[in-house]
């Protein structure tokens, strides 16, 4: 298990130093171009701003590791890690996506990967299995007990347990 941590860690650290970075440059350095007889005039126009990505990561606990690596503009990700030794990796190509990754427990692996324009994902993992959830959980105020409406139910809690003590079971 921490093996395979590792091992997600690493190829998300090479992802990002071997990405190409694009530059754009304005050929017209702003300034207009003149034409010998001036009649007319170019004049080089800034393209609209890119929007910038946003990531927000909360961690509780101890060993935990988190990773995002955001390709394109607007795009919005979060990770709130409860607990220990869990591992979450959200991967976004293109533009106005939005991504939510909770783990509540220990040892959890999860990823959230998406390609495109405008996706939104919410997954919430514990224990007992993972769940769909609302993006606007992984804010910053959202607490381990806020997150028990969205969790998956623990399957033996139906399960009765013995009452009697460990003296009387002979």
């Amino acid at each position: 298990m921490i093996r395979s941590r590792k091992m997600m860690l690493a190829s998300l650290a090479l992802a990002v130093f071997t990405m190409p970075l694009a530059a754009h440059a304005d050929q017209g350095r702003g300034y207009p171009r003149q034409i010998p007889d001036e009649r007319l005039r170019e004049q080089s126009v800034a393209g609209p701003a890119a929007v910038p990505n946003r990531v927000s990561i909360a961690q509780q606990g101890r060993g935990n590791g988190a990773g995002v690596l955001q390709t394109g503009s607007g795009n919005t990700a979060g990770i709130l890690q409860f607990g220990q030794g869990n591992t979450g990796v959200i991967t976004q190509e293109g533009s106005g996506n939005t991504a939510c990754l909770i783990q509540a427990g220990r040892n959890l692996n999860g990823s959230v990967q998406q390609v495109g324009k405008n996706q939104s994902d919410g997954l919430l993992q514990n224990r007992w299995g993972s769940e769909v959830v609302p993006v606007q959980l992984c804010s910053a105020d959202t607490t381990r007990q806020d997150l028990k409406a969205y969790a998956a139910p623990n399957p033996r809690a139906d399960v009765r347990t013995r009452t009697r003590p460990m003296a009387q079971r002979q």
